[in-house]
């Protein structure tokens, strides 16, 4: 019994040839011969040819049956081989397509982030099993339904007409990339407009000590001290009532309104939170940090009760 089936791809096919030996070692103990060889065509396109022989008829197999699990093995590698060798390949040329207008600096963020994007989907246990490991199957299926009537599969051509879905799911990762991109874009835009604010006026408080608890609590003193004015908070009181404004909004809002030209910040070291980042890109060379004092101490975040 000879049989034999070809591919035709034009990625490197490394990790391809590595993962057809590792999974016949079944079909070799049962005293089958699988090979492979290998040529490269014009257009650097390599030709690839599955091989495997034997006749073991009078055994527990039949030839047939060893030859369907064969072809699964192989729609197996092949579907591996289109998801880690073709997926780069194939989100450059979804950005290419959909993506022309930005320049090159943006198109390689936009692919870093869906490159991301797939292998959060990989490395999260429940998006794997949502995504990563169903479209791996999807592929793997309809290979072999292919394989079970062709002798011969051109890889690109199987994804172009063969595998729209799968190609949907990548549209929909450079998708989920350039909307990522578009909102850093806004919110860099929205911080040089708060810099160039802060920088434009002259500041109501020279020193301003910051210091964030709980829940969105936050604490301010000027240089001397002195607890800042409830005005600052007044101001915006209404629309905290009435659910249109949150604490992390009034705090940014009332620094913008204050313009310090120096922010100290304590307790915050290992706080990551948004407002804080913000504070930090808003007035960047003004920012410094507490290495520790009594009110460090006195306020740490799990005394938080009350606005002090």
């Amino acid at each position: 019994m000879i049989y034999e089936f070809q591919v035709l791809t034009d990625i490197n096919i490394d990790a391809l040839l590595g993962n057809y030996n590792d999974r016949l070692r079944w079909i070799k103990q049962r005293g089958y011969i699988p090979s492979l060889s290998c040529k490269e065509l014009e257009g650097n396109v390599n030709l690839v040819i599955l091989r495997l022989e034997g006749d073991q008829s009078g055994g527990v197999f039949r030839n047939e049956d060893v030859v369907y699990i064969f072809k699964h093995q192989i729609s197996e590698i092949l579907a591996e081989h289109i998801v880690k060798d073709w997926e780069d390949k194939l989100l450059r040329r979804e950005i290419m397509r959909s993506c022309r207008h930005l320049p090159l600096d943006e198109r390689n963020s936009v692919h870093q982030r869906a490159a991301d994007f797939l292998k959060k989907c990989h490395d999260n246990e429940s998006l794997n099993l949502l995504m990563n490991f169903s479209r791996k199957n999807r592929i793997t299926h309809r290979l072999l339904d292919y394989i079970s009537t062709n002798l011969t599969v051109n890889v690109e051509g199987f994804i172009n007409f063969c595998m729209q879905d799968y190609l949907t799911e990548l549209k929909f990762a450079v998708e989920v990339a350039l909307e990522e991109l578009r909102n850093q874009k806004e919110y860099n835009d929205f911080v040089n407009l708060l810099r160039y604010f802060v920088d434009t006026q002259p500041p109501k408080i020279y020193e301003v000590n910051l210091m964030m608890g709980a829940n969105g609590i936050f604490y301010l003193w000027d240089g001397q001290g002195t607890k800042i004015e409830e005005n600052y908070i007044n101001y915006y009181l209404d629309e905290m009532l009435m659910d249109e404004i949150n604490l992390d909004d009034v705090l940014i809002s009332i620094l913008i309104t204050i313009a310090p030209r120096k922010i100290i910040l304590h307790n915050v070291a290992n706080l990551n939170s948004e407002p804080v980042e913000m504070i930090k890109s808003v007035f960047k060379e003004k920012i410094s940090h507490c290495p520790g004092c009594e009110r460090c101490y006195q306020y740490a975040p799990s005394k938080d009760q009350h606005k002090h």
